[in-house]
């Protein structure tokens, strides 16, 4: 079997179907944009919210039950690959986490709300989004 590989700049941002709704939750904690991407593969398949999560638990859904049980299959992706363009769809969609894929909706990017997207946030890719800033001296 062929394994598949996610660029590691991405893994804040995505799950894997099977994965756990806690797992989902401490990636969302840690990744500060309220939501993960679901993956089968590479292949984007929905997208998880904090509040996906905790309306999941108030229906008694135990924190070991894989996120496919509660993703939002109908998440906004796009294959444009214009900056503004793809800034001005996560705005008008007001997100913070916009997947980048290919004709077969295989994931490439992640574009990423630097504040709310609702306030005029700015989107930028995943992988310049994670870098760690310089210090200043």
């Amino acid at each position: 079997m062929e394994e598949i590989k996610v660029n590691k700049k991405l893994m804040p941002y995505v799950v894997q179907k099977s994965e756990s709704m806690r797992t989902a939750m401490l990636k969302i904690t840690s990744n500060k944009s309220r939501a993960v991407i679901v993956l089968n593969g590479t292949r984007v398949v929905g997208v998880v919210s904090d509040g996906d999560i905790r309306r999941a638990f108030l229906k008694d859904v135990l924190s070991i039950a894989p996120v496919e049980r509660i993703m939002n299959m109908n998440c906004v992706t796009t294959v444009e690959t214009n900056i503004k363009r793809v800034a001005e769809i996560a705005r008008h969609e007001k997100i913070t986490l916009l997947p980048m894929v290919d004709s077969k909706n295989m994931l490439r990017d992640i574009f990423i709300a630097t504040e709310p997207v609702f306030r005029g946030g700015v989107c930028k890719p995943a992988k310049k989004a994670i870098k760690k800033k310089k210090s200043k001296k």
